[in-house]
């Protein structure tokens, strides 16, 4: 199996840097060390790998996310916890990133829809957290489709400019677009004034 998790990371690399359209099996090949033949042995299509891809990225965010949140005692904590599991991955799988950002549309029907639903699932988890933040009277009674797109767009926008060796780390990055989310979201007092 270890051999298919480098056609992956490979593949990561090569649509990332070439495009999805652009990029070559025979590229995916190379950087492997393996003749083009011998992906066929582990993969059945160019769409297996952007897939893959999209599938484990998905599937880590979901998880990683939901880990975090354990424990997590207040809704501002959960929503800094969703933003560092969220930066971490972006800081930890730049390609990929990359790759599920661009490439999303180029699924076929059936394994975009998969993409979808797992999308779905992410921004459920993250809206509850606002949901929930509004019930307990935390947050202000902002729309929370909205305000769950407005916080994934920034956090999503962090894979064209982050870099591991720059000024600031992928949690402190997170820290202060979540103290900028939370100035924005959290209910004044009646004098106008923070809470």
């Amino acid at each position: 199996m270890e051999i298919r998790e480098d056609i992956v990371k490979a593949a990561a690399h090569v649509f990332s840097r070439d495009g999805y359209q652009r990029a070559t099996l025979e590229d995916v090949a190379q950087l492997v060390g393996i003749k083009k033949g011998s992906l066929y042995h582990h993969i059945s299509s160019k769409e297996d790998l952007l897939f893959a891809i999209h599938d484990r990225l998905a599937d880590e965010l979901i998880a990683n996310t939901r880990a975090a949140l354990q424990g997590a005692e207040t809704p501002a904590d959960r929503l800094r916890r969703i933003m560092r599991v969220s930066m971490r991955l972006i800081a930890e799988h730049q390609e990929e990133v990359t790759v599920f950002l661009h490439e999303r549309h180029t699924l076929t029907s059936e394994r975009w829809q998969a993409v979808v639903a797992k999308r779905d699932e992410y921004e459920q988890i993250v809206a509850g957290v606002l949901a929930e933040g509004i019930e307990a009277g935390v947050f202000r009674p902002l729309p929370v489709r909205a305000s769950t797109l407005g916080i994934l767009g920034m956090i999503n926008w962090g894979y064209q400019w982050f870099r591991p060796d720059g000024p600031l780390s992928a949690d402190e990055i997170a820290d202060l677009f979540t103290d900028i989310v939370l100035d924005g979201v959290r209910r004044r007092d009646s004098a106008g004034g923070k809470e």
